[in-house]
């Protein structure tokens, strides 16, 4: 799977303002990733309807847009590196438990999309283990997103999330809005307001969105209401979901569905190269004639 998501996202660099046909323009990863979408179930089932005491949840998003700090903010404690940089902090999938207002819950931390120590090959095959750590399967994707500018590079990180863990994923998505205190008294609905794009994928992910501020990890009355109050949200998905999470046979689907995607394309770029060289030998051949 993950040769191809590289694969695509070269074609991207490469091709970008190129003149040789609509399939290799600079839109190429956008009409790839709508395919590959498109061609996972939507439907898949989710697991069993068994209520659990533990909530598994997974933070998922571009880098630097606060993964590691909701975790901590989640577990109340320092349980993620957490560093002020320019640079990616985060490597490796990382999980961690706690105790949230009496429920068990366990986090996991992923590599940020746009990594700038790893390769987007690296990045999405480490991105994929939070399902194994999260073993059976997440309760919750949180998506984390900072309240401003919605760049080209958030556009990428949702297509890329709904590629990797197919279109079923959006039934166990919650979009989380870090950095509230940066809000300064504006509303998200405000925000959500200026952007159709991301107003669009939030109202796709089945639980909704929060806000949540990450000033402070230290659970204080008004930082721990915030935190209670997006577990609450979290029950509610998983009840709508039939107390089902998103299981290790969904993320093999998606996988199936881009293998299957990489072999139409490139049988689609065979057949679509096959005249072109066709005429340059046939030209080939005149020119020796003369």
């Amino acid at each position: 799977m993950y040769d191809f998501v590289l694969y695509t996202w070269d074609q991207k660099l490469l091709f970008k303002g190129a003149h040789t046909g609509a399939c290799l323009k600079g839109d190429y990863i956008t009409d790839i990733l709508t395919l590959i979408i498109a061609y996972n179930f939507a439907g898949c089932e989710a697991s069993a309807p068994t209520l659990e005491a533990e909530r598994r949840i997974v933070l998922v998003g571009r880098t630097g847009t606060g993964r590691s700090s909701s975790g901590n903010t989640l577990l109340g404690r320092s349980a993620f590196w957490v560093d002020i940089s320019p640079r990616s902090v985060t490597m490796q999938c990382k999980r961690q438990s706690g105790v949230l207002d009496g429920q068990s819950i366990s986090v996991v931390d992923t590599p940020g999309f746009f990594n700038t120590s790893l390769s987007l090959q690296e990045v999405m095959a480490e991105v994929g283990q939070c399902v194994v750590l999260s073993s059976p399967g997440p309760h919750a994707f949180l998506v984390t997103l900072q309240p401003g500018r919605f760049t080209q590079q958030e556009r990428d990180s949702l297509e890329w999330i709904k590629a990797t863990f197919g279109s079923g994923v959006t039934r166990f998505t919650i979009v989380l809005f870090t950095c509230g205190d940066q809000l300064q008294g504006k509303r998200i609905e405000d925000f959500l307001e200026d952007s159709d794009e991301l107003s669009e994928f939030v109202s796709s992910c089945h639980g909704g969105y929060h806000v949540i501020d990450n000033s402070g990890q230290d659970r204080t009355t008004e930082n721990s209401q915030q935190v209670v109050q997006l577990l609450e949200k979290i029950d509610k998905m998983v009840v709508d979901n039939g107390c089902g999470y998103y299981t290790k046979e969904m993320f093999e689907e998606a996988d199936r569905a881009i293998r299957e995607v990489k072999e139409r394309i490139m049988g689609d770029k065979v057949q679509t190269m096959s005249p072109l060289r066709a005429v340059g030998d046939k030209n080939e051949q005149v020119h020796m004639e003369k």
